[in-house]
């Protein structure tokens, strides 16, 4: 039943914050790390929408003290960004090895996924940082979401075939990191569609649903996969065991094709019938209804802080600044309106 008595919007049921487990070093502050890295850049980036094979690189972090020198392997990652032509630098894998990370600024680190500027110039570096953003924005929401560490990177291809190029990119936090500092594991092995949406996390479905609304996201799924060979589309799932299937609770990442990212390459699906990703279409479950009150009062708790995210930024110029504002506070006039809420949320939820 896709109405929903709104007088429950006083009543607010937060999902249980985290336990206080300790983070791991490189993801437990904000600042900009730099780093070197230096590797057969030329070779990895020209055969990236062919393969994703590893290579002996080099990965040199230079904001904690003395210089730090880890050797690495280094691949291209990800599917669309990588794939389609979409950008000239794809998305990179950092495998480090565990025993030369014990006792170091990168101890606690194995596997690193990097996000780097799809494409040169200050569209992309303002892309770059509304991706960022994002990832942030989901931190003041809930503590299942993804950590990332803003880093400056200066790129070496150790051919000498590339020139030297420095970008602003950032690290996002292995998914093992994530489950255990919130005391949950990994889903593992888990095949597309073998999660039923009974089994998922009713409040943390429901604030992974809302985020991606507010946003302006359509380009993931909580139990399907897109084209992967496991589940799900840009959402990991956190459970209390590896093989456990109950309350599950998912945690979204990639979000280059959102609203709030506006990159020109993004599209929204054919089925929803829109004109563009800055159009919002709520996806959430309607199963789950019932819980969008207690949802939108921890979105409206954190609105100051989310602002204070949008206005501290760096690297965001006067424009975009705006403009970013602008569409969150649409987002939260919409929440705010009983009628809103009724007509763009739970009349548009699934199943």
């Amino acid at each position: 039943m896709k109405r929903l008595l709104l007088a429950g919007f006083a009543a607010v049921t937060l999902l249980a914050a985290a336990p206080a487990t300790a983070q791991t070093p490189l993801f437990s502050e904000n600042t900009d790390a730099e780093a070197v890295i230096e590797g057969p850049l030329n070779t990895i980036i020209r055969q990236a929408a062919r393969n994703t094979d590893a290579h002996p690189a080099t990965f040199t972090l230079t904001s904690a003290g003395a210089p730090l020198v880890l050797n690495i392997e280094l691949s291209a990652r990800g599917v669309s960004r990588r794939t389609l032509g979409i950008c000239t630098f794809p998305p990179l894998r950092l495998n480090f090895e565990g025993q030369a990370v014990r006792g170091t600024a990168m101890r606690g680190q194995n596997q690193l996924k990097l996000v780097t500027q799809c494409r040169s110039g200050s569209q992309y570096e303002q892309m770059i940082a509304l991706e960022y953003l994002a990832y942030r924005i989901y931190n003041e929401i809930t503590p299942y979401s993804f950590r990332v560490r803003p880093i400056n990177v200066t790129f070496r291809d150790s051919d000498g075939r590339r020139a030297e190029e420095r970008q602003w990119n950032f690290l996002l936090e292995h998914e093992s990191d994530l489950a255990r500092r919130n005391e949950r594991r990994v889903a593992l092995d888990v095949a597309a569609g073998e999660v039923r949406f009974a089994q998922l996390d009713p409040a943390a479905a429901t604030q992974y649903a809302l985020f991606q609304f507010m946003i302006g996201n359509l380009d993931w799924d909580m139990v399907q996969a897109h084209g992967e060979r496991a589940c799900c589309h840009n959402t990991r799932l956190l459970a209390t065991s590896a093989e456990s299937r109950e309350r599950i609770i998912p945690a979204p990442y990639d979000f280059d094709s959102s609203g709030l990212v506006n990159a020109p390459y993004a599209v929204p699906p054919e089925q929803f019938g829109l004109r563009s990703v800055r159009q919002r279409y709520y996806r959430g479950l309607c199963r789950f209804n019932e819980q969008v009150p207690a949802a939108i009062a921890t979105f409206q708790s954190r609105r100051d802080a989310i602002n204070a995210l949008i206005a501290a930024d760096p690297r965001l110029n006067d424009s975009r600044r705006q403009s970013t504002q602008r569409y969150i506070d649409e987002f939260y006039e919409i929440i705010a309106d009983p009628a809103q809420v009724q007509r763009q949320i739970i009349g548009r939820c699934r199943g």
